[in-house]
């Protein structure tokens, strides 16, 4: 399939997703340019802004955090946090400034958690320190879940999955799954999470949690199967999950599987085969082989399966 037509379906998905119409398409067409150069200024700015406001608290905190007593470090991390989070809300219903609520969710994203552990370093009187992040990340998670059901925006789609694995997988680590387990239960979760939202309008934000979703499944299998009986089980599932990257169409999800089963054919033919002859020539072989099968997969199928269907 060409890259056009992949474009296409990608387009078409788009719109049923957000009910979107042939007719708000091509006024969209006609607009678009008038409007493009006022967006990207916007957002610019807007992120421009965002960075210059979060690198003046931090200096601020940096310079005086010796001279602040415990209320005033909490309000300097966790209330600009809160406020910083309100004023995003605010900008939402103002379309002129809608574009601003992105840097200022990803600020009070980065304030509020550090304000949480602040005010427990204040005044939480010790305990275990995962009680700590269970307790950010339920608030956090709750706060980011609710206002995105509200309001359904990408950024606050993104923070509530961010928040939401790291409360599950400090749950997990404090029912003492091993960290084997807990990967390959984040990360195949986070494929499932991703899949739905390719099929959303937060599309957007998919590849990234198709990598890290991948990554994490596929280096806690290998870290439990690694020298064991089960190590071939491996060159599977990266196999498996090349043919699941053709079915849901992601490319970061190809490449992430593509280049795992890469490096454990190369490190298992170090490990088991090295400096012998043979081993190379027969991947080479079973490529080519593997490679005529699916060409002739692909002729079956239009020969007989399409035509029957």
């Amino acid at each position: 399939m060409s890259d056009k037509e992949d474009a296409l379906q990608e387009i078409v998905s788009i719109a049923k997703n957000n009910g979107i119409t042939l007719a708000e398409i091509s006024k969209a067409l006609t607009e678009l340019p008038a409007k493009q150069s006022s967006g990207i200024l916007s957002k610019l700015f807007g992120y421009l802004g965002g960075i210059f406001v979060f690198s003046g608290v931090c200096v601020f905190a940096r310079m005086y955090w010796g001279d602040l007593n415990s209320a005033a470090r909490v309000i300097l991390t966790l209330g600009t946090g809160y406020m910083l989070f309100i004023i995003g809300l605010v900008t939402l219903g103002d379309p002129r400034y809608a574009r601003a609520s992105t840097p200022l969710f990803l600020m009070s994203s980065a304030l509020q958690p550090t304000g949480i552990f602040v005010m427990l370093g204040e005044y939480a009187s010790g305990g275990d320190p995962r009680h700590g992040v269970l307790f950010m990340a339920v608030i956090m998670l709750v706060q980011h879940g609710a206002t995105f059901w509200v309001k359904r925006r990408t950024m606050l789609a993104f923070t509530s999955i961010v928040f939401g694995c790291i409360f599950f997988a400090t749950l997990f680590d404090m029912w003492e799954m091993s960290d084997k387990l807990i990967g390959t239960v984040i990360g195949t979760s986070l494929l499932c999470i991703a899949y739905a939202l390719t099929n959303s309008r937060h599309a957007a934000i998919a590849p990234f949690w198709y990598f890290v979703g991948s990554v994490s499944l596929l280096v806690s299998v290998f870290d439990a199967v690694e020298h064991t009986a089960f190590e071939l089980a491996y060159l599977g599932i990266a196999a498996f999950m090349v043919f699941l990257s053709t079915f849901v169409r992601s490319r970061t999800l190809l490449l992430v599987s593509t280049l795992a089963m890469l490096c454990y054919i190369g490190w298992y033919s170090e490990d088991h085969f090295a400096n012998t002859l043979g081993w190379p020539l027969a991947l080479i072989i079973a490529g080519l082989a593997l490679i005529g099968l699916g060409g002739m997969a692909v002729k079956l199928n239009n020969k007989y399966i399409k035509q029957q269907g």
